[in-house]
């Protein structure tokens, strides 16, 4: 059960752990959208986005129930390297299966933080299953990318952080819009907002044809989606909701949106221009949703979540020239 004093102790043992990311403004960008937005950018958390959140947390609840032993994570590359980062500074050995199509800067950086890598084909085979035997095979640890509770209370951070810094200068968060991949750090932050700043809504986004809990929401159940079509989001690729995530996101999310890559390209534009961060494509996609125009919000004031930064600097650079 994720209640708020395990949301409370993982923000506790964070402390210390995670840098807290500032929430980014401009006034230029409120014109044009009519509101007023903050931008928490996770970029600038250790490993480049907001994973170390969820996989720290996890990992070090593990050690101090059973006692240290190796640790095994699947991830497309942000999630690796949060749990690779955790692990050099828990003193575990990570072991990481990625796809073999991962971004190069991902790889890199997982293998600087001290993992061992396993490719596979994640259009024919399935992750999950491969780091499921290979934890059982070596008695390690498996800490999923999203569907875990220790890994989503973790993930609550961010909506603690938010509204933490938002209670600094005064004001309050009306709307938290977040990408949804697998759904772990949007169910941490619903259940943050739920305990702690209850008339908050919370959105997710998704990409247009990664749309599974979109699809799942409006179907009342848990859907399997395909997911081999091409795309710049690649953080966010999952063909079903997690087990634990979807109810919690199912209960407490105020809506979800889908979006094209089109926005999701001038959104990493304005983001560089106006803002003056870079973010990959998965990680602002909720930016990417305001500048579609179909978001009306409640009230007067709207956090986005940027979740990500690991994005090859020539490869951002030819997306939004």
């Amino acid at each position: 059960m994720i209640d708020l004093e395990k949301i409370l102790h993982a923000n506790s043992i964070l402390q210390g752990v995670v840098r807290p990311t500032p929430l980014l403004s401009s006034e230029k960008l409120n014109q044009r959208l009519g509101f007023n937005v903050w931008f928490k950018d996770e970029s600038q958390q250790h490993g480049g986005s907001f994973k170390i959140r969820g996989a720290y947390y996890c990992m070090h609840q593990q050690l101090m129930q059973n006692g240290p032993r190796d640790v095994v994570a699947g991830s497309s590359g942000n999630h690796a390297q949060g749990v690779a980062l955790a692990g050099s500074l828990l003193g575990l050995k990570t072991t990481i299966v990625m796809p073999s199509d991962a971004p190069v800067i991902k790889v890199t950086a997982t293998k600087k933080y001290g993992a061992e890598i396993i490719f596979y084909d994640r259009y024919k085979e399935s992750r999950e299953q491969i780091a499921k035997e290979l934890a059982e095979q070596s008695n390690a640890y498996l800490i999923p990318a999203y569907d875990h509770e220790d890994v989503i209370a973790g993930q609550s951070s961010v909506g603690i952080e938010a509204i933490q810094q938002m209670q600094s200068i005064d004001l309050t968060i009306d709307n938290f819009i977040c990408p949804v991949g697998g759904g772990g750090l949007i169910a941490g932050s619903c259940l943050a907002f739920e305990s702690l700043s209850h008339k908050t809504a919370v959105y997710g986004v998704e990409p247009e044809y990664f749309n599974d809990t979109q699809q799942s929401l409006s179907s009342g159940k848990r859907v399997n989606i395909d997911i081999s079509k091409p795309t710049i989001c690649d953080a966010l690729m999952v063909d079903t909701p997690g087990e634990i995530t979807f109810p919690i996101n199912q209960r407490l999310l105020k809506d979800i949106f889908s979006v094209e890559e089109q926005y999701v390209i001038e959104a990493m534009k304005i983001a560089y221009r106006e803002l003056d961060t870079i973010i990959e494509p998965s990680g602002v996609i909720g930016l990417a949703m305001l500048l579609k125009d179909k978001f009306i919000p409640t009230g007067d004031n709207t956090i986005v979540v940027l979740s990500g930064g690991n994005i090859d600097p020539s490869k951002h650079q030819d997306l939004i020239k």
